[in-house]
């Protein structure tokens, strides 16, 4: 093969094949995700779930946190970033049931916020700089093994995090794909007509 030829992925429709307005297939595979098994508004649906579900138990985990030595300022921001998650997968759910681009466009959003706050997470952890962010001002560095393997597995944590919620949002960029073309062939919205 030489480097001039692109080998087509079968996951991934050609270009040609994305015209909307010619005709609307609502099966067609541009709209499929998790290796073209599932539509894309299923698969948001699940991931809206997901992540209520998720919201759930870090609500849990942050009230039996209250009482303890845990900063508050870390256990506030625990809690707007839950909150945040909460309310987008609710609107995510909103956005589908009601078929609305303007709904989708909120989570995007939201998610776009949260996958940035999780990047940050992940380069001051590279760089070494949570153990002084909230704690005691006078620490520099790591003092054992024991954390620096501990804040390298943090790392990778992040890291898969950060993967996995950019593949959430590819999916429900395929949902709000699906939406436009299907508005642009009927010329109106689900939510215009409830």
């Amino acid at each position: 093969m030489l480097f001039g030829e692109c080998q087509s992925m079968p996951c991934v429709p050609k270009p040609q094949q994305r015209s909307p307005n010619a005709s609307f297939n609502p099966a067609h595979a541009q709209y499929a995700c998790c290796f073209q098994q599932l539509h894309s508004n299923t698969g948001a649906v699940l991931i809206a779930i997901f992540h209520i579900i998720l919201c759930s138990g870090i609500f849990t985990w942050l009230v039996k946190c209250i009482g303890t030595e845990k900063s508050k300022i870390e256990l506030a921001a625990e809690l707007f970033l839950a909150t945040l998650c909460l309310i987008a997968a609710i609107i995510l759910l909103l956005g589908l049931k009601l078929e609305s681009r303007k709904l989708l466009t909120g989570y995007v959003l939201a998610q776009t916020l949260l996958v940035g706050l999780l990047f940050v997470l992940f380069l001051a952890l590279i760089m070494g700089i949570k153990p002084g962010i909230l704690d005691d001002p006078d620490q520099n560095g790591y003092n054992s093994l024991e954390e620096e393997l501990l804040i390298v597995l943090e790392i990778f944590i992040s890291l898969a995090v950060v993967i996995i919620e950019v593949w959430f949002l590819t999916i429900v960029l395929k949902s709000y794909s699906f939406f436009t073309d299907k508005y642009n062939y009927t010329g109106g919205d689900r939510e215009d007509n409830v």
